[in-house]
C-alpha cells in the first residue's frame, strides 16, 4: 500500500475517533485550507500556534504533536456562533507548513466563506505576528 493510502486511511480513523469522543466540536471542515509557510524552527511555530489560540480564545479539543494536529473549539456568546480550527503543521526540516480549516459548532448551520475566511485570518496573522517580530 502506497504511503499516500495509509495516511487516507490513517486520518479517516482518526477522524473517527475524534467524532466519537468529541461531542462538543464539529468536524465539518471540509474544503480548501488557508495556508502558509515558516522556515525555522517547528517547534517554534508549534508554539506561536497555541499562543495565538490561547489569545483568541480558543480551547483545544485534541493534539498530536508527532502528526502535527490540533482540533481548537471557541464557543460564542450567542447561539449559532462557536468557530472549530482544525490545524495541520507538515514539518520537512526547518519548512513547515500550516494549514487551518474553519467550521462552525456541531449542530450549528454551515458557516458562510466570508466568515471562515475572516477566523482563519485573524488565526494566521496572529502566529504571523509571533514569528516574525
Amino acid at each position: 500500500m502506497e504511503l499516500r493510502s495509509k495516511k487516507a486511511i490513517i486520518s479517516i480513523a482518526v477522524a473517527g475517533v475524534l467524532i466519537a469522543s468529541l461531542g462538543c466540536a464539529s468536524l465539518k471542515t471540509e474544503g480548501h485550507p488557508w495556508t502558509t509557510h515558516y522556515v525555522g524552527d517547528p517547534d517554534t511555530v508549534w508554539e506561536a500556534l497555541h499562543i495565538s489560540m490561547i489569545e483568541l480564545g480558543y480551547d483545544v479539543e485534541s493534539e498530536n504533536r508527532f502528526e502535527g494536529t490540533i482540533l481548537a473549539v471557541r464557543s460564542g456568546d450567542k447561539p449559532d456562533t462557536t468557530v472549530v480550527l482544525s490545524i495541520d503543521q507538515i514539518m520537512r526540516t526547518n519548512d513547515v507548513n500550516v494549514y487551518v480549516r474553519v467550521a462552525a459548532g456541531a449542530g450549528e448551520p454551515a458557516m458562510s466563506l466570508d466568515r471562515q475566511e475572516k477566523h482563519a485570518k485573524d488565526f494566521l496573522a496572529l502566529v504571523n505576528g509571533l514569528l516574525y517580530k
